[in-house]
């Protein structure tokens, strides 16, 4: 599961990171967040013509057949769409064949199980820059209320180097890979559901990431980007 992640990117790097051409100028609701949490609205990267545009989204992915009635009260979380049956599930599989996007991050938390009562936090980042998570996204439109876009991130069985802390993680991708995820068939893009093979760093940080109020740069520990 990924149910934390940070994004502590200027627009600038943002731009540059991810060769965005749309839009030309920063969204106004667009800001670093050091512990995102399911329902915020963070920016995700999709094809645009021979270029790429990001868009904001909300992270939930909200599938386009959802009953108007179920918009409020959803069944079920949609944070995150598993690897091994995002091909299949009702909710990802029309996503996945058709608006695969990148989720912008500059690391991710997860809570590896001490003991029965005790779960610690700690901070991933991949070494190598840049990368972005792998997503889905969707836009529903129904009963005359205004569209409402979101994402899910990818999930997979974790790397050797994060399996000590947790049994999942995100589907990172690397730079080469960002074209690829998002226009190939979907054939292609399942072969890149794996666990990451690249390094990545972990460090533990304060239990105060568990409070989604708590929204500061320290939250990721004495290790900043």
């Amino acid at each position: 599961m990924c149910g934390r992640y940070t994004y502590a990117l200027t627009w600038k790097q943002i731009v540059e990171l991810y060769r965005l051409t749309l839009p030309e100028e920063p969204p106004d609701k667009l800001i670093e967040s050091y512990n995102v949490a399911p329902t915020h609205t963070m920016p995700i990267i999709r094809p645009a013509g021979n270029g790429r545009e990001m868009i904001l989204a909300g992270w939930g992915l909200v599938p386009f057949w959802l009953k108007p009635d179920q918009l409020d009260k959803r069944p079920y979380s949609t944070i995150n769409a598993r690897a091994e049956t995002i091909q299949t599930a009702a909710t990802y599989r029309e996503p996945f064949r058709k608006r695969r996007c990148l989720v912008p991050a500059t690391g991710w938390y997860e809570w590896q199980k001490v003991d029965a009562k005790t779960k610690k936090p700690f901070h991933f980042a991949p070494v190598a820059k840049p990368f972005a998570l792998a997503g889905v996204y969707d836009v529903w439109r129904g009963d005359g209320r205004p569209a409402v876009t979101s994402f899910a991130i990818v999930t997979t069985q974790a790397a050797p180097g994060t399996a000590a802390y947790h049994d999942r993680m995100p589907v990172v991708l690397r730079e080469s890979q960002f074209e690829d995820w998002m226009r190939l068939p979907p054939e292609a893009a399942a072969e890149m559901m794996k666990p990451y093979p690249g390094d990545i760093d972990v460090w533990a940080v304060t239990n105060d990431v568990g409070n989604v109020r708590n929204n500061r740069p320290d939250l990721m520990g004495a290790e900043l980007f």
